[in-house]
């Protein structure tokens, strides 16, 4: 068992487990992250659902249609276009994150990547300072 005084007695590391233990456990994991993959899912669905609903009873307004956003008054629009619409208003305001989230959200994101292609040279330590024995050679070769 481990040093660890923060670790309960019960708790084994995959080190300590034999190879049946380590299989179950991994076969636990595999079924947990499933459910968390399958939750993850449900709640994105759920959420494209309520963005889509109109912020009032009746037809949704089409929002193709309108020419400003003096004319998106007493219009009824979706959640999501409604969202959409107070970050366009908060960037052009200067809320730098809304200008960022708008930025981003139009497909205009700068690219992440960081590019870590090539080669790196190696560099080679040459010991051009005398040994003692060698202070009396001129040449400084053996």
């Amino acid at each position: 068992m481990s040093d660890n005084p923060r670790k309960p007695a019960h708790f084994k590391t995959f080190g300590e487990m034999t190879p049946e233990e380590r299989k179950e456990m991994g076969r636990i994991g595999g079924i947990k992250s499933g459910e968390t993959k399958r939750r993850k899912k449900a709640m994105k669905e759920v959420l494209g659902i309520l963005l889509d609903m109109p912020m009032k009873a009746g037809k949704a307004a089409d929002v193709e249609s309108i020419k400003n956003f003096a004319a998106l008054r007493g219009r009824n629009i979706t959640v999501n276009e409604a969202i959409l619409i107070a970050q366009i208003q908060r960037a052009i305001q200067g809320d730098v994150k809304s200008a960022e989230f708008v930025r981003d959200t139009s497909g205009q994101k700068p690219i992440e990547d960081i590019n870590m292609s090539g080669s790196v040279g190696l560099v080679q330590i040459i010991d051009d300072v005398p040994d003692e024995d060698d202070k009396d050679d001129d040449d400084f070769s053996n």
